[in-house]
């Protein structure tokens, strides 16, 4: 090869590559500092759950109750709590909440048990439910109901038809 041959490119010829270099550089460089900007870390959902809640979100009241009930996401168990947030979200209509609540009074978990309150909450959800969900919460209802005399399964039945949703809060 002549020395007056060279393996690089005319300068002229240099020129757009060069440009396209530098602003492929620059724009690299933008978008390195734009990811790198710190983001607001979201809440733990724990937390975010509880702020519904307390901001009166049946679903969130249920899937609280849940979680404490079964010691998940980071809360212990307490069937207390559970409880309280069910009661909280079946005030307002929420079937699941209701079942859950019949759970706890049929088998005594955190409360006493009592087959005349676990089958107003299933009576209750029955009215609330729909499809197979609602036929499992009409076998768990009846099958509590050879414990219950009829006069009981009357009161509920009345207590449960009686029942009036309580607003948000």
């Amino acid at each position: 090869m002549d020395r007056s041959e060279s393996i690089f490119p005319p300068p002229r010829r240099l020129l757009p590559i060069l440009a396209l270099a530098a602003s492929m550089s620059i724009m690299t460089g933008l978008c390195q500092q734009h990811s790198s900007t710190p983001t607001t870390p979201q809440k733990p959902l724990r937390e975010r759950l509880l702020e519904r809640a307390r901001n009166g979100d049946a679903d969130a009241q249920f899937e609280l109750g849940k979680n404490y009930e079964t010691g998940r996401i980071g809360l212990p168990k307490d069937l207390s709590e559970a409880q309280y947030w069910y009661r909280k979200a079946a005030d307002q209509g929420d079937a699941y909440a209701e079942a859950s609540l019949g759970i706890l009074f049929n088998f005594g978990k955190g409360v006493q048990r009592d087959y005349a309150q676990a089958y107003l909450w299933y009576e209750r959800a029955v009215t609330h439910a729909q499809g197979s969900n609602r036929d499992s919460i009409v076998e768990m209802r009846d099958g509590i109901a050879e414990n219950l005399t009829p006069q009981q399964i009357a009161e509920a039945k009345r207590l449960a038809r009686e029942w009036k949703p309580v607003p948000k809060q």
